[in-house]
């Protein structure tokens, strides 16, 4: 079962140059790496992938899927990205990135420049077949530096136990690919439950009280304006830059008011969507 996949970080990868043969994986991980492709010459990032079952050959790898979003825990932030092979929920990987290591921010940029991605299957004799698709990510990793470079640094042993209590505490593979699959860009916020405020279990302050709104994907919310936004909604109309945050976020991260409408410090991803962590999300 998914749930019991272990999440892996691949800070032995780092910037260190791989050939893709010399990559080993048990049944079910995923890395990624810095690898010299020998066709091509040159030095990308590419995934290595393990499936449960090593039967996966290159005539049956049709598609990869990818997904990727941001994630508060405490007070790290992680990067994920997730692989879907052929449509398969058996055959999900996440991939974990941390910003504040050594190799970081030249990972990022490199992710935010990178046309294709390959993703290699493999057994325990190394790689068996690869997959060349278009880089997908590059808009979110080339967005991510702009909030990731003001957040305060953690240490590696901080990144690894949050990424390691994440997974076990709330989401297996299944989940975090759900988690992820929104439209971020332009969110609904109509509903067929017509909900107010008093439907809301906690408390929410009056004068939030008219911002409330229910969506099908994120539950109770409160319209707010991302605190990174708060210059282009000094020339223009507020409402048009109105996302809607779960209402522990907002709260738990505090507001205040321009032009009349609350401005929050959640971070706010082009393409992506708030970078709100998915346990504040009520239904």
């Amino acid at each position: 079962m998914n749930i019991y996949l272990l999440c892996v970080l691949c800070k032995d990868h780092g910037m260190e140059i791989h050939s893709s043969e010399d990559i080993r994986l048990y049944p079910g991980q995923g890395v990624k790496a810095l690898y010299r492709d020998i066709i091509d010459n040159f030095q990308s990032i590419g995934f290595f992938l393990r499936p449960i079952e090593d039967s996966t050959g290159v005539s049956s790898l049709e598609d990869v899927q990818q997904r990727g979003g941001l994630v508060q825990f405490n007070r790290v932030l992680l990067v994920l990205t997730i692989l879907k092979l052929n449509n398969k929920d058996s055959d999900i990987f996440d991939i974990w990135w941390n910003y504040h290591a050594p190799d970081g921010p030249a990972l990022f940029e490199r992710m935010s420049k990178q046309e294709h991605i390959k993703v290699h299957l493999c057994d325990e004799r190394g790689t068996l077949s690869l997959f060349r698709t278009n880089n997908s990510f590059k808009t979110f990793f080339a967005c991510l530096p702009k909030i990731l470079s003001r957040s305060a640094p953690w240490t590696e042993v901080e990144f690894e136990r949050a990424v390691a209590k994440f997974c076990a505490e709330n989401h297996p593979k299944k989940s975090l690919w759900s988690m992820v699959q929104r439209s971020f860009m332009n969110p609904v916020i109509e509903t067929d439950r017509q909900l107010n405020p008093d439907d809301y279990p906690g408390f929410i302050p009056n004068d939030l009280r008219v911002f409330y709104a229910y969506t099908p994907d994120m539950g109770h919310c409160i319209k707010i304006i991302p605190s990174n936004l708060e210059a282009q909604v000094n020339t223009g109309d507020p409402q048009q830059f109105l996302l809607a945050a779960p209402v522990r976020s907002v709260l738990r991260c505090g507001f205040r008011w321009l032009r009349g409408y609350p401005v929050a410090p959640v971070p706010f991803i082009p393409g992506y969507g708030l970078a709100t962590p998915p346990e504040d999300i009520e239904f």
